[in-house]
This record gives structure tokens, C-alpha cells and sequence, in this order.
């Protein structure tokens, strides 16, 4: 998604019309339309779109900002990456809540999983393309002796 698609989410997400985005900002409705599919806006107009409740800071890098009404009425927390699923949410909410001792113990769990998992990864995956087949020792072996012409008569 990029600025353009999130400066009409955020318009949707507001439910606002375009015409009423014009006349926040006092420009033709044509400007607005035009904002909306990949024609650059001005800094000056995102200003008093801020007034109007648009998340300026997610239009702009694709992460929301943390809106404190948003948190407290629905525990909503934008401090995460776009596309982190509620169970990533919810692991990183348990792991804010342990102890010292208790995250030290996590960490190094996940890193024995980690390493596992990479270590299977790289045992189930074949040779890329175009590597070279190692010899055999035997053939490797015998490509190593010198080969000796058998004189002519």
C-alpha cells in the first residue's frame, strides 16, 4: 500500500467524503481526487487534515501512530508493525509482563527453536541450481594421479 491508498483509507476510515476533505483544506474537490491517485500534496495541506482526525504519521510511513483515546477505549496499540497478526500482539504482551530472569529464559528458548528450525530448513533444501556435484573420493582419487602415455613402439 502506498501514501496515495492510505490517504483514501484514512479519508474512508474517517468517513469522509471528498468534498468535505476540499473544504477542511479550502481546495477544489478536483485537487482532493487528484491527492488520491498519485499526484503529490502539499506539507502545508496535510496541517489541517491533522485537525480532522487523519493519522498524518500513517499516511506518510505506513505505521499508525499511538492514539491515546483509541488505546484506553479499545486497547487498541499501534506500537507494532503493519501486519503483525493478534498472537504475535498477544506473545509480546506476555513477554512484557515476565521477569528478568523469566525473559532471559525466553530468549534463549526461541533461540534454540531458531536455530532448529534453520538447521531442518537447510537439511531439506536441495542444492541450488547450477552448484557443482562433489566427486567421490575414488573418483577424486584417481582424477588426481598423473596419467602417463604409453609410448609408440
Amino acid at each position: 500500500m502506498d501514501f496515495y491508498d492510505r490517504l483514501r483509507e484514512e479519508r474512508a476510515r474517517l468517513g469522509l467524503t471528498q468534498q468535505q476533505v476540499a473544504d477542511v483544506v479550502n481546495v477544489h474537490v478536483k485537487t482532493v481526487r487528484r491527492w488520491e491517485s498519485q499526484v503529490a500534496i502539499p506539507l502545508d495541506a496535510l496541517v489541517p487534515l491533522l485537525g480532522i482526525g487523519y493519522d498524518v504519521q500513517y499516511v506518510a510511513s505506513g505505521i499508525r501512530s499511538k492514539n491515546v483515546a483509541e488505546v484506553r477505549e479499545k486497547g487498541v496499540d499501534y506500537e507494532v508493525m503493519p501486519g503483525t497478526t493478534r498472537e504475535e500482539v498477544e506473545l509480546l504482551r506476555v513477554y512484557r509482563a515476565l521477569g528478568a530472569t523469566q525473559r532471559e529464559q525466553a530468549r534463549a528458548m526461541l533461540n534454540v527453536l531458531a536455530l532448529k528450525t534453520s538447521a531442518a530448513r537447510e537439511i531439506r533444501q536441495p542444492p541450488p541450481r547450477g552448484a557443482r556435484k562433489t566427486k567421490s573420493p575414488s573418483r577424486a582419487s584417481a582424477a588426481a594421479k598423473p596419467r602417463t602415455r604409453k609410448g609408440r613402439g
